[in-house]
Parts: C-alpha cells; sequence; structure tokens
C-alpha cells in the first residue's frame, strides 16, 4: 500500500522481532510510515533520521532501560507509548513520571493499540490547533502559561514540560476554583475513556507538574479529598 507523506509516522523501538513484525505490518495497513529498531541504539539513530510523530518503546531494551530514552524522546516533544511486560501498578506509573504519554502491557490487541495510537494524534492535533488560534497569556503571580508558545514560565524561568503536563494545566488553569473528578480530566485532556489505572495516571501527572512550578504544597493545584483536582488562585490575568 502507498503511504502517503502525510500519514503519521511511527517508530517501533522492541527487541521482539515477532512483535516489531506484526505491529508494523499491521499500522503499515492503516496507512502510518512505520520504521522499526531492536535497541535503544538503533532506536536513537533511526529517530534523528525519521522524526517520527509517536515513538512506540519497549521497556525492556537489551543495552538499555527504555525509561531513559523515553526521557530523551519527550525532551523534543515527540509522543511516546511505552509497552511492558509487567502488570504492576508501580512500574506502570513510573513511565509516567518519565514521559511517557500512554501505555500497553503485553500481550496487547492490536485493536486496543490502533485506539491508543489514534486518541495521541488527535490529541496533539487539537492541541497544536488551539495553540494556532489562542492568544493569551495566563499569568498567576510568578507562574505564566503561553498558550501561543506552549511554554510555562515561573519567575521567568522557562518549566519544561511534556505537551500532556502543559495540557492538563493549561486546562485546570482556564477552569479555575472548579473540582475536576479524575475521570472528567481523563475524558477532557487525554481524550480517552477512563479505564483500571485512569486515577493514578492523573495523580502521577499532577505530582510531576506540582514539582516542575514547584507547588508542593498544593497552592495552585489543590487537591479535594474524596473529590479530584481544583486550580485555584486569587489573582490571575489575561494578557
Amino acid at each position: 500500500m502507498v503511504i502517503n507523506a502525510s500519514n503519521p509516522k511511527i517508530l517501533i523501538v522492541d527487541d521482539d522481532p515477532a512483535i516489531c513484525q506484526l505491529v508494523s505490518r499491521f499500522l503499515s495497513y492503516n496507512n502510518y510510515q512505520i520504521k522499526t529498531a531492536e535497541n535503544a541504539y538503533q532506536g536513537r539513530q533511526l529517530f534523528e533520521q525519521l522524526s517520527p510523530d509517536l515513538v512506540i518503546l519497549d521497556v525492556n531494551l537489551p543495552d538499555e532501560s527504555g525509561f531513559t530514552l523515553c526521557q530523551e524522546i519527550r525532551h523534543t516533544g515527540t509522543l511516546v507509548l511505552m509497552l511492558t511486560c509487567m502488570t504492576d501498578t508501580n512500574y506502570i506509573l513510573e513511565g509516567f513520571a518519565k514521559g511517557a504519554d500512554d501505555y500497553l502491557t503485553k500481550p496487547f490487541n492490536l485493536a486496543i493499540l490502533k485506539a491508543k495510537i489514534t486518541a495521541l494524534l488527535n490529541r496533539r492535533q487539537l492541541g497544536n490547533n488551539t495553540l494556532e488560534t489562542g492568544k493569551n497569556t495566563l499569568v498567576f503571580d510568578g507562574l505564566s502559561i503561553n498558550v501561543e508558545t506552549a511554554e510555562v514560565t515561573l519567575n521567568n524561568q522557562v518549566i519544561p514540560l511534556t505537551t500532556l503536563e502543559f495540557e492538563l494545566l493549561h486546562f485546570l488553569a482556564t477552569h479555575p476554583n472548579k473540582i475536576w473528578e479524575r475521570g472528567a480530566l481523563i475524558e477532557q485532556v487525554w481524550r480517552e475513556n477512563q479505564e483500571i489505572g485512569a486515577d493514578r495516571k492523573v495523580d502521577v501527572h499532577i505530582g510531576q507538574i506540582r514539582k516542575k512550578i514547584d507547588d508542593l504544597e498544593g497552592r495552585l493545584i489543590k487537591t479535594v479529598r474524596g473529590r479530584g483536582y481544583m486550580f485555584k488562585f486569587p489573582n490571575h490575568n489575561h494578557q
């Protein structure tokens, strides 16, 4: 099948040739441009050559941990969907802490894989459309959220947020003084239905944002016990 150059580019990094072949054929059939790598070293080389829209990354690579490569990739803003054989919640949450946008445990259903990829890419596209039309900068004391550049600064210092962290912070900041349940945030920010482990997924990302914007005490993003989260700050401006 001839793939149009406008089709999303996906890099698969997994040392299992059977998985690489299966996923590659399936996604190619669904009009994605696919490249595969069997280790982190090859993954880095192909990442530079391909500039993919999304990376499907196995946690257990032969030459180094997939978590390490995930952190490097996320600094570029590229989406990362991690694969793991581990079903332990803490292990999966470590992936989110390293910047993963989503995860899938092996063995997995190809239809679910496709649905997750579609959701991630759609969220990215919707985010880009928002950035093209947005004209405001939200300012909360020393915290500034620039919608046009997707940049967050704290006391004039740029804060490196992942795409998902920015979208979550921006959503809460533009809907202040309202309690958002975790399931509602999954639907509004992740743009997918709630699934097992979704509550912890939200908690981990909120925790990462709080660390980065120096809000560990919850001055801006408050935890409402038994309910969810609320962005609350008395003095905010639109510029």
